[in-house]
């Protein structure tokens, strides 16, 4: 079910009006939340078919230079050699869902994380405890972190991943997920 909160901010990227942090942290949402994609795709499809029926029909063709700057800004834009993990987790805490790119990375399946705590399973003998405590910290007061992590995987072997946590509060302050972005640091060297 959509709340209606969910229902605005899917309208509020429809029409172009969030900033990029807002429009950023909408888009993690949309990577797990099945109906609130479907109801943005078709809140943007309404909106571009508005925004084309009120042109001219001599201003719906982009000029040689609006084209060019596109792919100028596609073609600069960094390229993700491998995908980030992704983890959702309740206002409990709790982890509801994550990408087929952190099953990868850890050895979890959804399965088998649904409903659980990440701190314990993958961290082990080695992880630094401070750094630990800092990203404990941030989720229990719903606040943005960043930290480098070494972590486990379910084989037991050691691996560094950075991980960016980005609360997602209601309208209200109230926190409806806390969504972690997980990329392995191949380069770096596993204790």
């Amino acid at each position: 079910m959509l709340t209606e909160f969910l229902q605005d901010q899917a309208a509020l990227y429809a029409s172009g009006s969030m900033n990029e942090r807002e429009r950023e942290q909408f888009e993690l949402v949309l990577e797990f939340h099945d109906e609130l994609r479907e109801f943005a795709v078709g809140m943007t499809e309404v909106s571009a078919a508005l925004t084309v029926a009120t042109q001219r029909v001599s201003d719906r063709s982009p000029s040689g230079g609006l084209k060019a700057r596109i792919a100028a800004l596609i073609a600069g834009r960094p390229q993700r050699l491998t995908p980030e993990g992704l983890v959702v987790s309740g206002p409990d805490r709790l982890v509801q869902w994550v990408n087929p790119a952190f099953s990868a990375m850890c050895g979890y399946a959804l399965d088998e994380l649904r409903g659980k705590n990440l701190g314990p399973i993958l961290q082990g003998a080695k992880t630094d405890r401070d750094v630990a405590a800092r990203m404990r910290s941030a989720v229990h007061e719903f606040r943005p972190c960043r930290e480098t992590i070494l972590n486990y995987h379910k084989n037991g072997t050691p691996y560094w991943v950075e991980v960016a946590i980005t609360p997602i509060l209601d309208d209200a302050g109230q926190p409806l997920w806390m969504i972690a972005r997980e990329r392995e640091l191949t380069d770096r060297v596993a204790a």
